[in-house]
Formats: C-alpha cells, structure tokens, sequence
C-alpha cells in the first residue's frame, strides 16, 4: 500500500514573534525563505491550516496579529499584547482629540466684564483678526474702537474696554495651549489604552509633574502679561 504524502504546514511571523501568514497542503511555498514548519501531517487539519489552527482567524477585525510563535508552535495573544499593538493607532487618535477639544475651547471665547457687565465674546478666527485690528488701533492712539460682544450690536468700545477684551484673550488662549500641550506630553507618554482612555481636556487628572509644570508656566506668563 502507498504512503500517503503528508501536509506540511508553515507560518511565517515578524521581527516580534506575530504570526502574520499561515500555510499548509502537498504544495508548499515556492521560496521557503521566512517560512518556519510548525507541523506535518495527513487530512484536512493540516491542509486547511488557518481554520485548525488559528480558531477566529489569523488578525482581530482591526488588522492585528492574533497568534504568536512560542517554542515552534501558535500560542494565541494576550489582550494585553494586543492592546499593546493598538497603542499607537490610539496615542495618534487621542492626540487628535485633544488638538479638537483645545481648538474648540478657544474659539468659544470668553466672559469678559466691561462697561455693560459680563459679556461673552467668542475667538473664531475673524473674532482674533477683528480683535487684533482694535488693539492695534487703540495702540496707535484711537481713544475708542467698534465692536461687539456675542449676540449684541455693534457699538463704540473705549480703549480700556478693547485693552481688557485684547488681555482676555491672550490669556484665555495662553491657558488652553499650555494645557493641550501638557495633556499631548501625557498621551505621548501613556504606557496603555486605558490611561489614555482616562485623558480628558481637563487640567483635573493631570500626573504630578505636568500639573506642576504648567502651573509654573502660567504663573510666569500672568507675571508678563500683567
């Protein structure tokens, strides 16, 4: 009786030990080069491979590894090892979110008092350019400015009111870059998803030495804005 050919079965894994491709049957690759024989043998186990040997497929629905190679065989991954992976990909969304949120921050402005009392007065971007274009004004002499608070109609601001509307904002603006910049350090830095899960734009939650810092730095910049 003939001896049945067997089934060879082959995966090939990255500098970090993830099995990335899986093959099995008669036919084996055609250049071996990477590929490391996990396993031999006749029948459909050994020909249909990543069903039998990877249970839920080789990669998670967001492309990562799902197996690694331990002592010549496929050991599947730790969700810590898989979040490991994901890192990345997270630190970058965070970042973006917290980029938005600091933007968003700005630009919804700030309660400034004035001769008419407590005011609003969002920074879009043409809000900053009008504001500038006031202070300016005032600066080269202008005893008074049109402008206008959120929602109101425009009306005369004298020098002391655009002065306190031009110090507002450059220190309402200093506040959230300074904290963005703080809460970037501390996303960069995470060490897990779930300390990053954990940022919030907020300057509550922030480590000790970050706290400390930007409390420093703002110190000092209210010392030269003053």
């Amino acid at each position: 009786m003939a001896e049945m050919l067997k089934s060879k079965v082959y995966v090939m894994v990255d500098e970090g030990g993830r099995v990335t491709r899986c093959e099995g049957g008669l036919t084996t690759p055609a250049d071996l080069t990477g590929w490391i024989q996990i396993d031999e043998g006749t029948g459909d186990r050994y020909n249909l491979c990543q069903s039998n040997y990877f249970d839920g497929g080789l990669y998670t629905d967001d492309g990562i590894p799902r197996y690694k190679l331990a002592d010549g065989a496929p050991l599947e991954r730790t969700q810590e090892e898989i979040d490991a992976d994901r890192l990345p990909g997270t630190k970058a969304a965070k970042e973006k979110e917290l980029f938005n949120a600091c933007n968003a921050a700005i630009v919804a402005g700030m309660d400034v008092e004035t001769s008419r009392g407590t005011e609003h007065f969002s920074l879009q971007e043409t809000d900053q350019i009008n504001l500038t274009a006031a202070y300016n004004a005032i600066l080269s002499g202008a005893a008074s400015y049109p402008y206008h608070a959120d929602g109101q109609l425009c009306r005369m601001f004298t020098a002391e009111e655009i002065t306190a509307l031009s110090n507002a904002s450059i220190s309402h603006k200093l506040y959230h870059t300074t904290l963005c910049n703080h809460l970037l350090t501390w996303a960069r830095r995470a060490e897990t998803a779930e300390e990053l899960r954990g940022i919030a734009y907020s300057a509550d939650g922030l480590p000790e030495d970050l706290a400390a810092n930007m409390a420093q730095v703002l110190a000092a910049s209210a010392a030269i804005t003053a």
